[in-house]
């Protein structure tokens, strides 16, 4: 029965992993379905081993093993972070990831309906908040990050398309190199659901290498 038990932690565990993690391949992040089951079946093993293991009567602390799953995931997490100028991507993914570990940990250690609850809150979160924050304005103003090649040709044809779509633009931010440029352009609050909607008009300008809602 101990196997038993311990085995449907670790299925919990990936199930869970595997739900969270679908909510980020089905957008084509970098770490998705394989990536997060893996961490959640991962961080409940360790938790596991940790607690019947690694601790007996006599001696062994079974939160030492356990307690660097939390820096171990601090780390891979920041891998999915990157920098590019002046955007910043790969922090929800991050953020993802240590959440999906806790959930791993807290089946691991047997701690079921709790484990289920924050799994329940994880995807509430990734599937619904940001729609609420593009209804409600967000902490700022919707930004359209697009990577373009580097010429007049193409900036003009990017400025026309915010203006023939009716669509206020705030400020722009432009920042270039020899072949490539890269403009965030803040739309107002009222355009938010808007731009979203026709996102994909943007992608297909000729120049256009990707046009991503920030």
């Amino acid at each position: 029965m101990e196997y038993l038990d311990l085995s449907l932690r670790l299925f919990c565990a990936l199930v869970a992993g595997a739900l969270i993690g679908a909510t980020r391949e089905r957008i084509y992040k970098p770490a998705g379905l394989r990536t997060h089951s893996l961490i959640c079946v991962g961080a409940a093993f360790i938790t596991v081993l940790s607690t019947t293991v690694f601790v007996t009567a006599e001696h062994g602390d079974p939160g030492r093993v356990a307690a660097q799953i939390v820096s171990g995931i601090g780390f891979l997490g920041a891998g999915t972070i990157l920098k590019k100028g002046f955007s910043v991507k790969g922090l929800t993914t991050a953020a993802t990831l240590w959440v999906t570990a806790a959930v791993g940990m807290g089946f691991g250690s047997g701690e079921y309906l709790l484990s289920v609850v924050v799994t329940v809150f994880a995807l509430l979160i990734v599937l619904f908040l940001k729609r609420i924050e593009l209804f409600i304005g967000g902490r700022n103003l919707p930004r359209v990050l697009i990577v373009a090649e580097n010429s007049q040709e193409t900036s003009r044809k990017v400025s026309e398309w915010f203006k023939d779509n009716g669509l206020t633009v705030e400020s722009m931010e432009i920042e270039e190199d020899d072949e490539v440029l890269s403009l965030l352009v803040e739309v107002s609050k009222g355009d938010a659901i808007k731009v979203k909607n026709i996102m994909v008009g943007l992608s297909t300008l000729k120049g256009v290498k990707s046009a991503e809602l920030r």
